[in-house]
């Protein structure tokens, strides 16, 4: 394992480590910075996934996550590959081999991170992006997707914890619903299935988790309640998505600190107005936050010692 010496990391070096950024084009001012991860999902050919990849793996000191959503719905790659969605699939066989195509081709053109699979069951909005059965019956199709990815060494993500998140639409609207202990049941048995990173909806909730009255993403009752179960990455869903932008409409810079207290290890920030500019006045906010206090400089090693850990690094003092 290769090591890597934590206390030579500066604060904001440790603190762009908690970021994935839009990396459809190529910005080395990404990668001068820090940044732990990139989004690609707007390529057009295998090449151009290739030598975009390529470039910011070879220009980045630490390694990348590089992640897109292969999922049940959306397929990244639609003009070199056809792909089943979720909602077709009729039994754990099929979900292991549908696992392990995706987790081929990810790894094919140097992806190392799937934001996928869709652990929920209530869908009225997306359609096929969730397995479909009994209860028993999509436990078994995660089971299988998620040791499909892992045959090919690719990352999985459960999302969007604690459920709810398909009920109406995040991008566009801040809503309320309730989470019942059906949904709990399928992210634990994604977090047995040995997934890697769970991320974590814009839904107000309550029912068998409560949020207090906030998002998910920035409810310390939601996310460090996963911890309690959960050693893994906790990532959040994109913190662009007006589920969660409707409450810091005037004043954005407030939400990645909120992110980060509450308990998130990666903050993902992949709409493509998302500049280098707009990423680094963000984590400027969470600097500034630790060094008036409000965040301990702790509560961010924390984090950054388990994504470091996922990437393969052992940290020295």
């Amino acid at each position: 394992m290769e090591k890597i010496n934590f206390s030579g990391l500066s604060l904001k070096q440790k603190i762009s480590q908690m970021i994935i950024v839009n990396g459809n084009v190529f910005d080395k001012r990404f990668t001068g910075l820090g940044v732990g991860g990139i989004f690609l999902d707007n390529l057009k050919t295998k090449k151009e996934y290739k030598e975009t990849i390529a470039k910011y793996q070879n220009n980045s000191k630490i390694r990348l996550f590089v992640a897109t959503d292969m999922e049940g719905y959306r397929n990244p790659f639609k003009n070199f590959y056809k792909s089943k969605i979720f909602g077709k699939i009729k039994n754990r066989k099929e979900a292991y081999f549908l696992g392990k195509e995706h987790g081929r081709i990810l790894k094919e053109l140097g992806f190392n991170l799937n934001f996928s699979p869709v652990v929920e069951i209530r869908n009225n909005v997306w359609p096929g992006r969730n397995f479909r059965g009994s209860l028993k019956e999509v436990k078994e199709k995660i089971k299988e997707y998620i040791k499909g990815l892992h045959k090919e060494k690719i990352l999985a993500t459960a999302k969007h914890y604690p459920g709810g998140s398909m009920v109406r639409d995040p991008h566009w609207l801040k809503f309320k619903t309730q989470v019942y202990k059906e949904d709990l049941e399928l992210f634990d048995c994604a977090i047995k299935s040995r997934a890697d990173m769970i991320m974590v909806g814009h839904p107000i909730v309550y029912g068998a988790v409560d949020s207090g009255g906030k998002q998910c993403t920035v409810s310390k009752e939601i996310v460090f309640g996963l911890r309690k179960k959960f050693n893994g990455l906790i990532i959040t869903d994109a913190v662009t998505m007006l589920g969660l932008r409707w409450s810091y409409l005037f004043n954005f810079k407030k939400a990645y600190p909120e992110l980060v207290k509450a308990g998130n290890d990666i903050l993902l920030d992949t709409i493509k107005f998302s500049t280098y500019s707009k990423i680094l006045k963000r984590i400027n906010e969470i600097e500034k936050a630790v060094e008036r206090g409000e965040i301990s400089e702790e509560r961010i090693n924390e984090s950054v010692r388990r994504i470091l850990r996922e990437k393969g690094y052992k940290t020295i003092k």
